[in-house]
Order: structure tokens, then C-alpha cells, then sequence
């Protein structure tokens, strides 16, 4: 199940550039590349202040970010719909504050709300081409839902200067979307050698989607290797621990699997893949979390929430065993993004559904991008055969 990875790239390139505080925000020119994860406020404190001045735009956007950056690194939607609730005295305006638009979009795009979050990256970057921060949330948004070249374009209007890494990251991450991931890989390689100046957390970014370039060519042990080291690092996301916890099953590592996910909470995507591993393993706890995987499919489809379909779409496969109910989960999420983990999701189904026909758009679009992640390859040779 790999290219879980995307989602935390995605989730850690519309917050890496956040700033640290209000202050840093006025200070912000369009021209700054100003590379720093956002740190929270004080919550209680901030949310009190907010509550009796909601039109306060500095701590509006303080209580935003701090949000955002919980969000991006639990994976918890309640914390995007905090940030929404902060920023709501200016979120239904057409034409916001900047900086309100801006983390709009990064909320939007949390939500799979892709063209609401494009078209507000859009207006930003209309009237600021050098606003670093929404040129790669762009680029990121670009590639998830498969606009590779326009993405790439993103990717070279980002500075070079002393905090050129981010460019290289973007080039990589686009490079291995058009069927030049060595080539990403090298220059992501030397990038982050060479490195000495950027925080950690960019370097944390860094590696994470070298990482993903290395499983991408079928280079396993450079991508555990990396993604060993990053997830024993201090509060690692959940995501990029689920992204291990992908390359692990892929390595038939079910055991090592649930062990990296031990204590490491319930959200939905560890959850998935505990039973996936409980059921290659045939571990008892697999009826307790597929219960629960239930309810919580059952629930989001109730509410018209339709956020985790790739997650839905995996867990009929592979531990329901039913790809009749798969099927159309996944052909309803490459509606609405296309990277590498959903191509292989739709592949995975046709095959199992024994309806070769339904991944048609994936080969097409493997075509038109010249796409050759390794995982994805094996199995477009298989329906070949078919």
C-alpha cells in the first residue's frame, strides 16, 4: 500500500513554511522563502482571546496555524476544523486578507476540497508570483491530483538562495511523477549532504521523500533504512509512520508492521493497516479493528464525508476480501486524486475484481505522465495477461 507518503509530503509542504507567530507574519514580504514549521500557541489561552476577538486577524491566524500544524502532524481532521473555526469571521469572503486565503487553501486541501484550495492558491499567487509558502502548496496540490507538469512549473519558481532545499524536494517528489525519479533521486541526494542550514524538520521532509523515491525504484533497504532513522526521531507523524508501516507490509513484514505501529495511536490509517497486518498474520485483534473500521466508513459515508475512500476502498480489499465493494470506492477516489498509491489502489481492484477494463484511466495516465514507480509497473504487466 505504498504512497501514503504522499499524503504527509502533502501535508508537510502546505505547513513547512508557516511562520512562528503573528509578528513573523507582518513581517512576511512575498519575496521571503522563509522555511519554518509553525509552532502553537499557548491553545487554551489563544482559543480565549480568540472567542472574545474573533475579528482579530493576528490571532486569527496565530490560532490557524497552530492548528494546521497539529492537524498535519496527527492526521486528526478535528484539528483542520479548528483551524477553519478561527479563521471563520473571514472565510466565506471572496477576497480575504492574504494570508487568511492562504491558510485557506491549506485547510481546503486538507479536505480534499482541490479545485476551492486551487482556485484560492491561484488569487495568492496572482498577486504575489513570489509567495514561497503558496508556490509549493500549489505544486504539492498539483501533484496530488495529477496536474505532474503544472506542478514542475511550481516547482522551478521556487528560490534557490540558502534555503534552495525546498526546491530540490519539489523537483524530486515532480521527477518521480514523470518517470524520472533516478534522476530526482540523485539531486535529492546531494541536496540534503550537502545541506548544513535548514531546520530539522525540513531535513525530516527531505529525507521522508527520498525515502519514497528509493521504494518507488525498488530500492527497499535505502527506503527502510531512511524511514528507520526518521521515525525514531522524536514525535515522528502519524503519517510518515504509516508510510513505513506501507513499505513494511509491501516487504511481506506484517509482524515488523504491527510492532512500528504499537502505541502509536487510533487513527484511521494505522488502524487500516494493523488489520491488514492482523490479517496476514491471523491475529485475533483483526475483528476488534475491523469493527471499528466499520463504524467509522459507516459513519463518514452518512455524513457525506468521503475523505478516506482510498482507505475505505483498501480495507474491503484486503481485509474484507470483497473487491466488488472495493471497486467503485477506488474508481471514485482517482475522480479525485491521482498519485501513485491510488493508481495502484485501482489496479489492485480491477485485478482482484477480475474487471481489467476498470483501470483503463490508470493506464492512460501512466502513459501521458510516463510514470514508472517499480510497484506500479508489476502490476500494469499483469494486466497485460489479462
Amino acid at each position: 500500500m505504498p504512497g501514503r507518503l504522499n499524503t504527509f509530503l502533502c501535508g508537510i509542504a502546505v505547513s513547512a513554511l508557516l511562520l512562528t507567530s503573528a509578528a513573523q507574519a507582518e513581517a512576511l514580504r512575498p519575496t521571503d522563502d522563509m522555511l519554518v514549521l509553525a509552532k502553537a500557541a499557548p491553545q487554551l489561552a489563544g482559543q480565549a482571546n480568540l472567542a472574545i476577538n474573533s475579528d482579530n486577524l493576528d490571532l486569527a491566524l496565530g490560532a490557524a496555524r497552530g492548528a494546521i500544524e497539529r492537524g498535519r502532524a496527527t492526521s486528526d481532521p478535528r484539528s483542520y476544523g479548528e483551524a477553519e473555526a478561527a479563521l471563520s469571521h473571514w472565510w466565506t469572503e471572496a477576497n480575504p486578507p492574504q494570508q487568511v486565503r492562504l491558510l485557506r487553501a491549506v485547510i481546503r486541501q486538507a479536505n480534499h476540497e482541490f479545485s476551492a484550495a486551487a482556485a484560492d492558491l491561484d488569487a495568492v499567487l496572482a498577486q504575489s508570483p513570489r509567495d514561497a509558502q503558496a508556490r509549493l502548496s500549489r505544486a504539492f496540490l498539483r501533484m496530488v491530483t495529477g496536474d505532474v507538469e503544472g506542478a514542475m512549473s511550481d516547482c522551478s519558481a521556487l528560490p534557490y538562495g540558502g534555503r534552495g532545499l525546498i526546491r530540490n524536494i519539489c523537483f524530486a517528489r515532480a521527477s518521480a511523477l514523470s518517470g524520472q525519479a533516478a534522476k530526482g533521486r540523485l539531486v535529492l541526494q546531494r541536496a540534503l549532504t550537502a545541506d548544513r542550514n535548514s531546520a530539522a524538520a525540513m531535513q525530516k521532509f527531505a529525507a521522508a521523500v527520498l525515502a519514497d523515491l528509493n521504494a518507488g525504484l525498488g530500492l527497499n533497504a535505502d527506503a527502510d533504512a531512511l524511514y528507520a532513522a526518521t521515525v525514531a526521531e522524536p514525535d515522528p507523524d502519524v503519517s510518515l509512520i504509516a508510510a513505513y508501516a506501507d513499505l513494511l507490509l509491501d516487504m511481506d513484514r506484517a509482524a515488523d508492521a504491527l510492532r512500528l505501529l504499537d502505541g502509536r495511536g487510533e487513527q484511521d490509517a494505522l488502524l487500516l493497516q494493523r488489520a491488514i497486518a492482523a490479517k496476514q498474520l491471523g491475529d485475533p485483534r483483526l475483528g476488534e479493528w475491523s469493527n471499528i473500521l466499520n463504524e467509522r466508513f459507516t459513519a463518514a459515508a452518512a455524513a457525506g464525508n468521503r475523505v478516506h475512500l482510498r482507505e475505505e476502498a483498501m480495507f474491503r480489499l484486503k481485509v474484507e476480501g470483497n473487491p466488488a465493494a472495493a471497486l467503485p470506492l477506488a474508481v471514485q477516489n482517482w475522480s479525485v486524486q491521482k498519485e501513485p498509491a491510488d493508481a495502484r489502489l485501482l489496479i489492485e481492484v480491477a485485478l482482484a475484481a477480475n474487471n481489467p477494463k476498470a483501470a483503463q484511466p490508470v493506464v492512460d495516465f501512466i502513459a501521458l505522465t510516463k510514470l514508472n514507480d517499480q510497484r506500479l509497473m508489476k502490476l500494469v504487466a499483469r494486466l497485460e495477461t489479462k
